[in-house]
């Protein structure tokens, strides 16, 4: 065991034996220290997958993308800029999603001019891989399309 000089004595230190004293409950511990942490790493990344794992739901303002604009017209203002969208996936996925992750599309290829109300439904949105959209609010939009005025960039 290790020697602890005690003192002076007569011209040199004197050496002794010292004896540990066990500390109660540290061989509980110390013991198959290896094995331990293993399984307290284990039991980490399975919480982990576990929390992760369940699903849940959220609700992002998504913006709305008007698409095949009939030539010579635009989209007169009023329109919605953003609609609420509920989607559902993993709790980690929806955790570092955000609204310009999603997006409202609106196919306006063979629209009159004048006013229309579009129905707007959850496959018109587009979401990033393991999301999955369940509901759009308003599920109709008001649109507008007038002739376009050059020059206006409204």
């Amino acid at each position: 065991g290790p020697r602890i000089l005690s003192g002076w004595s007569g011209g040199s230190w004197s050496a002794r034996k010292h004896r540990a004293v066990p500390i109660p409950g540290v061989r509980l511990i110390t013991d198959n220290w290896q094995l331990k942490l293993l399984s307290l790493a284990v039991a980490l990344v399975l919480w982990g997958v576990v929390v992760n794992a369940e699903k849940s739901e959220m609700v992002f303002a998504a913006p709305v993308e008007f698409l095949e604009v009939p030539d010579g017209f635009e989209v007169a203002q009023g329109r919605p800029d953003t609609v609420d969208v509920r989607v559902r996936g993993l709790r980690l996925a929806l955790s570092r999603l955000s609204g310009e992750d999603l997006r409202a599309v609106v196919n306006l290829s063979g629209a009159k001019a004048g006013e229309s109300t579009l129905r707007l439904l959850p496959e018109h949105v587009h979401a990033p891989f393991g999301v999955h959209v369940l509901r759009v609010t308003p599920s109709r939009i008001r649109v507008v399309l007038r002739p376009a005025v050059p020059g206006d960039r409204s």
